[in-house]
């Protein structure tokens, strides 16, 4: 199964200091392809039930990524399910950050990506599946809040 999503809204200003993505961080994620390889899970935990294919920023400034589900694993066929009936349509991006403590400043360092996870409730607004794709069956996209399909042959 391919999925496609957004998996961190729109980036702080490149001035922000804290925890989340700043739109230069996101720019660096995808041009120097920072995501391509990293795992997919369900819910932050367990084995991998995918991976990161390629990424892309749209026009809103959104993180988005496109995923590959295994085939061969049962925590990766249950996670299709989840997908497919509507139990885990949101996406949760685990990362890393490098804190640097100096004279009682605290400040955000390197932010480091290290797992896509499928979740039933996201963290961050608007972070979920926009997409996905069952080997030999329609594309399934989310337009306005509805779900629809179209044939890609």
């Amino acid at each position: 199964m391919l999925l496609m999503g957004v998996c961190n809204p729109t980036g702080e200003q490149d001035t922000y200091n804290g925890l989340y993505l700043t739109q230069s961080e996101i720019s660096r994620v995808v041009s120097d392809s920072k995501m391509r390889g990293i795992p997919v899970k369900t819910e932050h935990a367990g084995s991998e039930v995918g991976h990161v294919l390629t990424s892309f920023v749209d026009d809103k400034g959104n993180l988005n990524c496109i995923m590959e589900l295994n085939k061969s694993s049962l925590a990766a066929c249950l996670a299709q399910g989840f997908v497919r009936d509507g139990l885990a349509l949101d996406l949760s991006l685990g990362y890393t950050v490098d804190i640097q403590n100096t004279d009682s400043n605290m400040q955000a360092k390197e932010k480091k990506i290290v797992e896509v996870s499928l979740v039933r409730k996201g963290a961050r607004n608007g972070c979920h599946i926009t997409a996905y794709q069952e080997e030999g069956r329609k594309v399934v996209f989310k337009n306005q809040d509805a779900w629809g399909a179209f044939d890609m042959s």
